[in-house]
């Protein structure tokens, strides 16, 4: 079963939507649309934003709220469609095995509502192995800052649309996190790698604009207000607990489970990590 392929793509930016066909036919997708991004620079903040609520963040800049509205656009074609597709930003490098791979684990959309693609690099916590179509898929355990390419069932889109109609959280983390009776993986080796994450230096041919964040280059600088005081320590000592728990017996635990804490090998047609 071939899964459809959408990538998100500003209007005023066609050289990474030419990037994101070529590396599209490369991976033996053969059914792909280009969604046309909502755009932070004329698009009006979605009335779902709701900054200050004492959160996961106090607050997003426009273009963080604009990829979330991107995103948010094509859960909710998943959820008309009634069927899985593969989501995609416009810029990820594929893997030649990125078709097949999604083709075998369209059978098994009934077992899964995410499965992340790609991975950012670091050590990232995953729970025991599950394989699905031959593939090795691991359970998530926690956020993780990459939401770059992934599978998307129409009960997982369910999920997403409804817990976002009031938010204030990056897409990333929002479609990592454990919410109820949502089920997402991560597939090991990954078979996607967004540029920003890439090590391009040896990568002929890649356009300029893949290293970075096409969204925020306007505004490199900007900053979303952090909220008060007793916010912002209220955080750090979450944080902080999550921390010392992960190190007194979390992580013994998690591996004792059969887990993994590491990085994430990449496919071999693929470069490595930026270091």
């Amino acid at each position: 079963m071939s899964l459809p392929v959408h990538f998100i793509n500003l209007d005023r930016v066609p050289e990474r939507a030419a990037f994101m066909q070529a590396q599209c036919a490369r991976a033996g997708f053969d059914s792909v649309h280009r969604f046309a991004a909502v755009d932070a620079a004329t698009a009006p903040i979605s009335p779902r934003y709701r900054p200050g609520r004492w959160g996961a963040y106090w607050s997003l800049l426009p273009s963080e709220v604009a990829v979330f509205e991107s995103h948010r656009a094509l859960w909710q074609q998943v959820v008309e469609s009634g069927q899985p597709a593969v989501l995609m930003e416009d810029d990820v490098l594929l893997s030649e095995q990125a078709g097949a791979v999604s083709a075998a684990l369209a059978p098994h959309a009934d077992r899964f509502d995410m499965v992340k693609l790609d991975a950012p690099g670091g050590l990232i916590r995953l729970g025991p192995e599950v394989t699905l179509g031959g593939m090795s898929l691991r359970p998530l355990t926690g956020v993780i800052a990459s939401a770059a390419a992934y599978i998307l069932t129409p009960s997982g889109a369910r999920i997403l649309l409804h817990r976002s109609e009031s938010y204030c959280d990056h897409l990333d983390d929002f479609l990592t996190r454990l919410h109820p009776g949502y089920r997402p993986f991560q597939l090991a080796p990954i078979v996607a790698l967004q540029g920003m994450f890439a090590d391009l230096r040896d990568v002929p041919g890649i356009p300029p604009s893949i290293s970075g964040s096409e969204r925020t280059s306007a505004a490199p600088r900007a900053r979303a207000p952090k909220g008060p005081a007793p916010y912002r320590l209220g955080k750090e000592l979450k944080r902080s607990a999550r921390k010392l728990a992960r190190k007194l017996y979390a992580d013994r635990a998690l591996l004792a489970q059969g887990g993994r804490i590491g990085r994430l090998p990449v496919a071999p047609d693929l470069p490595g990590y930026k270091t």
